[in-house]
């Protein structure tokens, strides 16, 4: 990988994962300034495509016809990711989080798509022995294999923000977080839950300036961008 520099006038962008979370408040902040158009790739139909943000239905086991994409040049934001009692087994689990990631990056790279940005978490590491945590160490591993010219990866810690579905663990997390707050600074400010709103609001702002070959924000990063 070499360095590069983020789009510096508008930047086709394909989003996969638009629907979720993070996802959600990222398709929103992804303006036509600096990303236009912006290609939202999902599986469930969403509302008809407006303004610069085109929807495109797929199974993601056969790849859609990208011929009026256009993705040369461009950028990927991947806010892929589920929980081992949603996916229902750990195949399933390892399926979307880790070979779905890495499968959907494949594609786009080899469209002509020359940044990705993965959303991992903290902790993020191959050799661990928590399912989870294995399995965004091994998507990160096999990102940077793909060769990107530029790969941001956002590490957030546990994500705050309104869901679809209970999650207890979260609910629970959450307001454990709160509770220790002040205590987490300095080097302990990456275990501070962080907004999914802030997460998308970092990848877009590191997507939009220039920024080493492998670039990783941890959660204490993600929070503070904008002082940088």
């Amino acid at each position: 990988m070499k360095d590069t520099n983020a789009p510096q006038h508008a930047s086709t962008a394909l989003v996969v994962g638009g629907t979720g979370l993070i996802g959600s408040s990222l398709q929103k902040r992804l303006k036509p300034d600096h990303f236009d158009p912006v290609w939202l790739l999902t599986r469930r139909p969403q509302p008809k495509s407006q303004s610069h943000l085109h929807w495109v239905n797929t199974d993601f086991t056969t790849w859609p016809d990208a011929s009026a994409m256009d993705l040369q040049g461009g950028t990927l934001f991947c806010t892929l990711g589920t929980t081992l009692k949603k996916a229902g087994s750990r195949e399933a689990f390892v399926a979307l989080d880790r070979d779905l990631v890495v499968n959907t990056a494949h594609w786009a790279r080899d469209l002509g798509v020359r940044t990705c940005l993965f959303v991992s978490s903290l902790g993020a590491d191959p050799q661990s022995r928590q399912l989870y945590l294995r399995t965004k160490g091994e998507a990160e591993q096999e990102l940077i294999a793909l060769g990107f010219d530029r790969l941001v990866v956002m590490r957030p810690s546990l994500l705050l923000g309104h869901r679809n579905e209970f999650r207890l663990g979260e609910r629970l997390g959450a307001a454990f977080g709160a509770m220790l707050r002040p205590a987490l600074s300095g080097p302990l400010l990456k275990y501070r839950p962080v907004q999914a709103d802030q997460v998308a609001a970092a990848m877009v702002a590191a997507a939009s300036k220039p920024g080493p070959a492998i670039d990783i924000w941890e959660s204490g990063r993600i929070s503070q961008f904008r002082s940088e």
